[in-house]
C-alpha cells in the first residue's frame, strides 16, 4: 500500500463497492479481499478493509502526537458549534476529530464528528461539495 492512497472514508452508506459472496473490493485500496477483512457497523459490512482502517488509525495517532488539542473555547470551523454542543453523548475529551488530508497525510484542523463524516462522505471532493451546495441553494425555498 502506498502513502498516496485516499483514506477519506466515513461509513458504508457514503461509498459504493463491488460485492459478492466470497469477498469484495475495498473502496480505499481497491484490493479484492475476503469478507473476513471487513468489520461491520450497524448490521452492514464496512466498505473499507481492516488493513486500510489500521493504516489510517496509525496516521491519526502519529498526527495527534504532534498536534495540540484545540482550546476550550474552540468552535467547529464548519458548523460553529462549541464543545458542549458537539459532545452530545460522547465521552469527555472525545468531542473533536483530527481532520487530515488523506493524500498528503497532514493535519488540516479539528472538526466535530458530524462535519468530519460529511466531508468523508464526499471523499474531500470539492466539485461534489460545490454541486451539493448548488443543489441545496436551488431547492432552498421549495
Amino acid at each position: 500500500m502506498n502513502n498516496q492512497t485516499n483514506f477519506g472514508f466515513a461509513n458504508n452508506m457514503c461509498n459504493s463497492y463491488e460485492d459478492n459472496s466470497d469477498g469484495k473490493i475495498c473502496t480505499k485500496c481497491k484490493e479484492y479481499r475476503p469478507l473476513t477483512f471487513y468489520g461491520s457497523e450497524g448490521g452492514y459490512l464496512k466498505s473499507v478493509c481492516k488493513v486500510c482502517i489500521s493504516y489510517n488509525n496509525k496516521i491519526v495517532r502519529e498526527l495527534k502526537k504532534t498536534t495540540p488539542r484545540p482550546p476550550e473555547d474552540y468552535l467547529c470551523p464548519i458548523c460553529h458549534r462549541d464543545e458542549e454542543q458537539v459532545s452530545e453523548g460522547k465521552s469527555e475529551g472525545n468531542s473533536w476529530v483530527l481532520d487530515h488530508c488523506h493524500d498528503k497525510e497532514v493535519f488540516r484542523g479539528w472538526l466535530c464528528h458530524k462535519c468530519n463524516r460529511a466531508i468523508g462522505c464526499f471523499n474531500d471532493d470539492l466539485d461534489r461539495i460545490e454541486r451539493t451546495l448548488n443543489y441545496l441553494k436551488k431547492h432552498k425555498d421549495k
